[in-house]
């Protein structure tokens, strides 16, 4: 700790001698003063400064005392320069209680002046004031009138160093962003994830929020001006989502959150680099790295879209299929999962789709059906060939349970092969020897 507070009146004043046996009748009423500390604690959230209360003998009884602030005692020091280059702590920044118990026997009490350090980082380099001033003491105890307000002074320096100030920036701010930029993000045929991170600097404290929203003139600046030639803008709300805030859990120096993009406007925009912009704002604590607070996105297309490519096939085969027309194999791939495809007296079947090219896939879907989950498939197989002979398994499942009707569940797979058959073989049900799937969709992944 360090000595950083500095005192411009004097603040007390002994008004008679402290009896040391404190017998209530051999005490009289006491000169109540208020004095600072040069003494502060702090964390990575708050430094606090001790208040003393000071009576000129021991307290005869319990009281109470009020406190408060003058903000116009500082701002009249201020102008008059005798607080020259002092910046008045608003009170937003601290917290003070309002009243003090004074407990009998004591005569000094230290009441806490807690200061948020986001008001040390904000005004860093500067000197933060504040003038605590004590009213109506109790049981007739009396004000020392010429020490009832003091001055705290506060040096920022004193309290931190530059390299110890809390940022919050994107932490992929300062360049173009090129998305995707990782293996994070998540594909879809509707829409696209896209996770963008934000970090905290110096050591992190408790939880704190900040707001997120699109910033589409710094975007369309830069597109005019040809830094992003090419490109073309993306609409928040119409083109993609944000959320309207963030959270950072207590002791995380990172955070993420994600930037929906619908897959309609990738496609809309397919030959451009569709750009976007996002800027933060608001943090309820810490401050916004004024150069890193937005972060330019630029969407490479052809790296995002992911089809369903199920239907363009030409030509359908199985291996059984139902007689029945309302639960033939047809309904497999007809894109309603309000339809099935329903065998009896399942082992094993598979279905196949042949494309007139080759496909590269990486993904597929299955829908469960309405009724009975044991009909569900447990086991199944993903292969491909290009020729309909020889096949290479893609993706494999065992144990695979559905935990709700009509839940589509999405598989990814390691594929950089073209095939022009495509084959999901069940190998097994959950129980019995119904076999029953509303959907099976497969999908093109860039």
């Amino acid at each position: 700790m360090r000595n950083i507070f500095v005192l411009l009146f004097v603040l007390f004043v002994l008004s008679c001698k402290k009896d040391s046996k404190f017998k209530d009748e051999q005490l009289g009423i006491v000169n109540v003063s208020v004095s600072t500390t040069e003494r502060f604690t702090k964390t990575a959230d708050n430094v606090t400064i001790p208040i003393n209360i000071v009576l000129s003998a021991a307290a005869p009884k319990i009281f109470t005392v009020s406190i408060g602030v003058n903000n116009d005692t500082i701002n009249e020091l201020i102008n008059n320069q005798q607080l020259a280059g002092a910046i008045l702590l608003d009170n937003s920044y601290y917290q003070l209680p309002k009243t003090a118990e004074i407990r009998f026997g004591l005569d000094t009490f230290a009441i806490p002046l807690q200061v948020s350090m986001q008001a040390i980082e904000k005004y860093y380099g500067n000197k933060l004031a504040l003038a605590v001033t004590l009213s109506n003491p109790g049981k007739n105890n009396t004000l020392n009138a010429a020490a009832k307000t003091a001055i705290v002074i506060i040096n920022t320096t004193d309290i931190i160093r530059q390299s110890e100030i809390h940022y919050v920036s994107f932490t992929e701010a300062g360049k173009i962003l090129e998305q995707p930029s990782g293996t994070d993000h998540i594909l879809g045929t509707k829409e696209v994830i896209l996770p963008v991170s934000v970090s905290l600097g110096g050591v992190a404290g408790s939880a704190f929020t900040l707001s997120v929203s699109a910033a589409p003139d710094t975007a369309q600046s830069l597109i005019d001006d040809g830094t992003l030639g090419g490109s073309v803008l993306l609409k928040e709300g119409d083109d993609y989502t944000l959320p309207a805030s963030i959270s950072f859990p207590a002791n995380t120096n990172v955070a993420k959150f994600n930037v929906i993009v619908k897959t309609d406007a990738l496609r809309m925009y397919e030959l451009n680099k569709p750009a976007l912009a996002i800027t933060l704002g608001e943090p309820t604590k810490h401050l916004l790295d004024s150069v890193k607070r937005t972060l330019v996105m630029v969407l490479d297309p052809s790296r995002l879209i992911e089809t369903d490519i199920t239907n363009t096939n030409i030509k359908y085969t199985v291996q059984y299929d139902n007689g029945n027309t309302n639960e033939n194999s047809p309904k497999l791939i007809d894109n309603n999962v309000n339809t099935k495809f329903l065998l009896g007296s399942f082992t094993s079947a598979w279905m196949q789709l042949e494309f007139a090219t080759p496909q590269i896939t990486g993904a597929y879907t299955i829908t469960s059906a309405n009724d009975a989950p044991g009909r569900d498939p447990k086991n199944w197989k993903i292969e491909g060939s290009n020729d309909g002979v020889d096949w290479t398994i893609l993706d494999q499942r065992t144990n695979q349970t559905f935990g709700s009707r009509f839940l589509t569940v999405k598989y990814t797979f390691s594929n950089q092969d073209a095939y022009k058959f495509y084959r999901y073989t069940v190998t097994a049900v959950g129980s019995g020897n119904l076999w029953q799937q509303a959907e099976w969709r497969l999908l093109k992944r860039p």
